[in-house]
């Protein structure tokens, strides 16, 4: 489950919501006498819009290529900074940041109630629509054929109530129930209006709305839009049969009512339009009302065409809004290399962008408080930049070892704790190292928070490190781990490479380095946290 997609979901859940709204306002709209707008020009508008809502998340989402909007609200996956104390891998966590406040929860646990309810309305959905295809299978094996021509079977059924049309790749069926062969002008009307579904496609499309139904199961508004495009679809049928001029309207209703009487036990299935629609009371009546009032709707294009794009234009101005609000900040493996890339011009320290990393750059760039924490040891670095790169320039060690107190400390010049194994000051010296590097430690002072003593210590441990193991990898492992830990990860291994040591279990604070390398890729690629 990747964010992107979670973003889609949530955009065309929204659309689909907008789309059945702007269905409701073109029905009640194209129903008025005096702006009445053909059935079939309602029908379009309500596909164009349902297409409209589950395409435009992806296109909103990949042709954005700059931010227009604030981004105020973001869907992140990640391990947060808050989780800097666990040393398992298990504390990534998905959530939803707005502005200031922030709701999350574990990763697998979004995961196990997302899938568990996609599941659960799947199965449900399932269930119904294979105990409505097995009934209709039985219904056209027991059925009695009384006429073919190419692809068209018209059938014969003892057990249906009501007329119904069914595509199946390959042969267009028209179920038709035996008590109303006894009325040949029924029985041709009935054929008609079917054969219209056919012809305008309505049992091709049902299959495309019971896939969007599958998929957007727990969305109300998913499941009336279904309705109300089964609807338009009837009055569609009833509107161009009757714009032909070859039935009555009177005939056609009497016909209606004729079905509607003898149809005690309705068997209206959801996979096949049948002659009444969804069923609902209403909607007889409605159809009735239509063809006997003489409703006249507009041959011009216009007046759809216009509220239908109004519609469209909100749902596209939506979708591009929602997807420049909400964002995803995490870095892919491609991108790490890309700023590996940057970071390496010009520099010989040995920048790193492997998998653990990459999982830190996700932890300091993919998540709000990570991105919050950077930020502000970036602004607090402002303060003593000058003195540290100034003791850097006069030891003549990288200046990417400016990353060291970011991670160590933030660029706070902490006060030591109670906790005798934990430093003070901006390199979190611990007494024993601090003492060895000739800073004075006692009841009335303590110059491991004075940064321009302490900074010089650590020039001058970080250089003597640097100049015992010749690699800044393993210099920065011995700086936060010890150099005897790093002299046993070498014999225990028989390598000099510090991530071999750390795959062994060789370090002190968990992912210590990565997060080092990680903070120094930041900063060569300071754009990244803009």
């Amino acid at each position: 489950m990747t964010v992107h997609a979670v973003n889609m979901y949530l955009v065309a859940n929204l659309l689909l919501l907008l789309a059945a709204i702007g269905v409701a306002c073109l029905r009640g709209v194209g129903d008025r006498s005096i702006a009445a707008i053909a059935y079939r020009r309602q029908l379009q508008i309500a596909y164009v819009l349902t297409i409209a809502a589950v395409t435009l998340p992806s296109v909103s989402l990949l042709s954005q290529s700059e931010e227009w909007l604030p981004r105020n609200a973001q869907i992140w996956s990640g391990a947060s900074m808050r989780d800097l104390t666990h040393s398992s891998g298990n504390t990534h966590r998905i959530g939803i940041s707005v502005a200031s406040s922030e709701v999350s929860a574990p990763l697998y646990a979004v995961r196990a109630v997302t899938l568990s309810l996609f599941v659960a309305g799947a199965a449900a959905f399932l269930t119904g629509l294979f105990a409505e295809a097995t009934r209709i299978r039985r219904i056209i094996i027991d059925a009695q054929t009384i006429a073919t021509r190419r692809r068209v079977r018209v059938l014969s059924s003892q057990t249906v109530r009501v007329p119904f049309s069914l595509w199946i790749p390959g042969v267009h069926f028209i179920v038709l129930p035996a008590d109303l062969i006894v009325s040949p002008v029924d029985v041709r009307m009935a054929i008609r209006h079917e054969a219209q579904h056919h012809r305008q496609l309505d049992t091709r499309v049902t299959y495309a709305y019971q896939l969007l139904r599958l998929l957007f199961f727990w969305n109300p508004a998913m499941h009336w839009l279904h309705k109300s495009i089964a609807e338009l679809q009837e009055f569609s049928c009833d509107e161009a049969l009757i714009g032909s001029r070859k039935l009555s309207p009177q005939e056609y209703c009497r016909c209606l009512l004729r079905v509607a009487e003898s149809a005690v036990d309705p068997r209206v299935t959801s996979i096949c339009v049948s002659m009444l629609g969804s069923g609902a009371g209403g909607i007889l009546r409605r159809r009735v009302e239509a063809l006997l009032t003489g409703r006249v709707a507009s041959s011009r294009r216009w007046p759809a065409a216009m509220l239908g794009g109004v519609v469209l234009v909100t749902m596209a101005g939506t979708a591009m809004a929602f997807s420049s609000t909400i964002q995803d900040r995490r870095i892919s493996p491609e991108e790490a290399q890309r700023m590996l890339a940057v970071a390496r011009r010009g520099s010989d320290f040995p920048f790193v962008a492997n998998e653990r990393v990459v999982e830190q750059l996700n932890r300091l760039l993919g998540t709000p408080d990570g991105r919050a924490f950077v930020r502000a040891s970036l602004r607090r670095m402002q303060e003593h930049q000058a003195l540290i790169t100034a003791a850097i320039a006069h030891y003549g060690l990288p200046l990417e070892l400016m990353a060291v107190p970011l991670v160590e400390s933030g660029y706070r010049n902490l006060p030591p704790s109670d906790n005798l194994r934990q430093g003070a000051g901006l390199w979190m010296f611990i007494e024993p190292t601090a003492r060895r590097f000739g800073l004075a430690i006692n009841g009335d002072i303590d110059e491991r928070l004075d940064v321009t003593l302490e900074t010089d210590a650590a020039m001058r441990m970080l250089g003597g490190l640097h100049e015992r193991f010749d690699d800044w990898g393993l210099a920065l492992l011995a700086y936060n781990a010890g150099e005897r830990m790093v002299d046993e990860a070498m014999r225990a291994t028989g390598s000099r490479d510090p991530w071999q040591a750390i795959e062994q279990g060789f370090e002190n604070d968990a992912d210590y380095l990565a997060r080092v390398m990680a903070i120094a890729l930041i900063m060569k690629n300071p754009a990244m946290i803009e």
